[in-house]
This record gives C-alpha cells, sequence and structure tokens, in this order.
C-alpha cells in the first residue's frame, strides 16, 4: 500500500522503503525513456559481450578453485581457505552481478519487478566488502607467515582461519543491512546516486564513515603490510640465493615467498581495480561524464574477478593438476 509524503510531495511505495531501487531519474539522467524497445546502442553492445564472456570465464576459473580447495585434504592451508573465501565471493559476481548487469544493459527498463536493482545492489556490495576483507587477509597472513613464522606455525591454523572468515562474511552481510536501511530510512528526492539505472539512497554521514572504514583504512592497511612483507621477503630471498644446499628450513622460506609473489599478484591486481571504482563512486557528482566512467571502470572492477584464478593457474601446479581431474570426469 502506498502512502503519500507531505514534504517531498510524492508518493512512496513500501517496496523501495528498505532498498534503492530503479528509479525514473537515473532514466532521465540518461536522457533515454521507458518503451517496449530494446535499447542497446554500439557501447553497451561492446559491454554487454564483454560481461557475458567474464560472466562465464569468472564462473568457471573460479569454481576450479572451489573444488581443489575444498575436495583435496592436502590443500586445507590457512592461506588456501583464504584464496577458496576469495573464490566464492568472486563466483558470486561472476554467477549472479555480471548476469544482471547484462540484463540491465539489454533493456533498462526492468524497473517494472523492482526486484532487480535492490537484489544487484545487495550481493555486489555484500560481495564487494567481503572481497576487500578477503584481501586484507591476506596481507595479514603474509605478514605474520613472514615476520613472525614461529607465531604463524603456532596460532595461524585453519579453524582460527575459518573463524576469521567466517567472521568476514557475517559482519559484511551486518554491515551493509545496516547501511541500506539507514540510507534508505529518510530517502528525499535527489538523495540518490545513479550506478547506471539503479538508482542508490545515500546518506552523508554514514557515507563518511563507510569512506573511512571501507576505503581508507583497509588500502592503507594492505600497502602498508605488504610493504613490510616485500621488505622481508627481499632479505629472505637474498638469503637463500647465497646458499648452495637449501637446508629443510629454507625450503619452507622459498615456498613461503612463492606464496607471497603469487597473493601479491592478487592484492596489487585487486588495488588497481577496486581503488579507481571506488574513487568514482566518491566523486561521481563532478565527472564530466558519469555514466561513461562507471560503465568502463564496472569493466575494470568486475575484470578482477577473472584474472585471479588466471594468477593462480600460472603460479600453482595444484591448480593445473584440478583443471585436469575435472576435464576427465
Amino acid at each position: 500500500m502506498e502512502k503519500w509524503d507531505s514534504e517531498a510531495n510524492y508518493l512512496i511505495d513500501p517496496t523501495t522503503k528498505f532498498f534503492a531501487h530503479l528509479d525514473y531519474r537515473c532514466l532521465a539522467f540518461r536522457n533515454v525513456s521507458c518503451s517496449a524497445d530494446i535499447h542497446l546502442n554500439y557501447s553497451d553492445l561492446i559491454v554487454f559481450l564483454f560481461m557475458l564472456v567474464m560472466s562465464i570465464l569468472t564462473m568457471c576459473g573460479n569454481m576450479v578453485v572451489i573444488f581443489s580447495v575444498s575436495i583435496f585434504k592436502k590443500l586445507h592451508t590457512p592461506t588456501n581457505f583464504i584464496i577458496l573465501s576469495l573464490a566464492v565471493s568472486d563466483f558470486v559476481i561472476g554467477a549472479i552481478v555480471m548476469p544482471v548487469q547484462c540484463v540491465m544493459l539489454l533493456d533498462i527498463c526492468v524497473h517494472h519487478a523492482k526486484t532487480l536493482c535492490p537484489v544487484y545492489h545487495f550481493i555486489s556490495t555484500i560481495v564487494g566488502t567481503v572481497s576487500l576483507y578477503n584481501i586484507v587477509l591476506i596481507a595479514v597472513d603474509r605478514y605474520v607467515a613472514l615476520c613472525n613464522p614461529f607465531f604463524y606455525l603456532a596460532k595461524m591454523t585453519v579453524r582460527t582461519m575459518l573463524i576469521c572468515i567466517s567472521f568476514g562474511w557475517g559482519f559484511s552481510l551486518c554491515y551493509n543491512l545496516t547501511v541500506m536501511y539507514i540510507g534508505s530510512l529518510k530517502q528525499q528526492v535527489g538523495n540518490v546516486i545513479c550506478l547506471r539505472e539503479c538508482a542508490v539512497p545515500i546518506n552523508n554521514t554514514w557515507g563518511l564513515v563507510d569512506l573511512i572504514f571501507i576505503f581508507i583504512i583497509p588500502c592503507l592497511l594492505i600497502i602498508i603490510l605488504y610493504f613490510r612483507v616485500l621488505t622481508v621477503a627481499l632479505r629472505h630471498a637474498n638469503a637463500i640465493s647465497n646458499t648452495a644446499k637449501l637446508p629443510v628450513s629454507q625450503k619452507k622460506k622459498k615456498s613461503e615467498l612463492k606464496a607471497t609473489k603469487t597473493l601479491g599478484s592478487v592484492v596489487l591486481v585487486y588495488l588497481v581495480s577496486w581503488i579507481p571504482w571506488y574513487t568514482c563512486l566518491v566523486n561521481i557528482e563532478s565527472l564530466p561524464n558519469p555514466f561513461i566512467s562507471i560503465t568502463y571502470l564496472m569493466c575494470l572492477f568486475f575484470s578482477n574477478s577473472c584474472i585471479n584464478p588466471i594468477i593462480y593457474a600460472i603460479s600453482y601446479p595444484w591448480f593445473k593438476k584440478a583443471v585436469i581431474v575435472i576435464s576427465l570426469h
């Protein structure tokens, strides 16, 4: 049942009270109108094909990672469970977020369902926060493994890591539910930003909190930890190169260095794709053509989920073995 907002002078649909929804203001922003026709220009067609291919590759690549770490007991290590958690969030992006975006590219008038944008926004924010949390965990894991190896072997067990990962997923769910509720609690005309066709309500106070704790602090922590990790890794690499015959402890360090190099690539790719996207959202009102900027930065952001399995395929022999096992079955 709808009710009238006397201050804003417009009807409020209770189905849009809690979540954001596709809004006519975003259609007006693109200077288009709804009709029975499919709105698809050449630029959208390219983006559509790109996201379609990326969606398939992302699902296939991350399914191999999920299958490998879940099935093979030899891969049940704390570090690999972080990789598993990251693969799950990437798989969700490829299986749900990218296809929904493809649907909206085919038809911008899907607001008649009034569920597509809420689902898209809700899932994308959750997996985005979880992915960032996983990257922070990777940085912490590598820092402790290289800078305090005895503590790492004694305290960083599989059980401890699973607790940390579960906390990340639970925190992301609760945090984003809170943000979306507060953002919609006092929704007013114009108090939204347009992520392509989806109108997302904003709250200035909570937006500042979100910027600090979900963007600035995690990124600074990742950069500081990995700068320290690279310093220690270079020192260990020099020590190993000066050793003619590697003892067991040196072989362990070499293994940790290889893992650090691989996961460092994952961290770097994530930051390169994530920081421009979030920076664009923060400055969206000052961009000369925000729609085009969001479109291409969205492609960059999504590509990160597809690149991670490629990094594992290049660096980890177990990934290649898992591909062979899956192909044989």
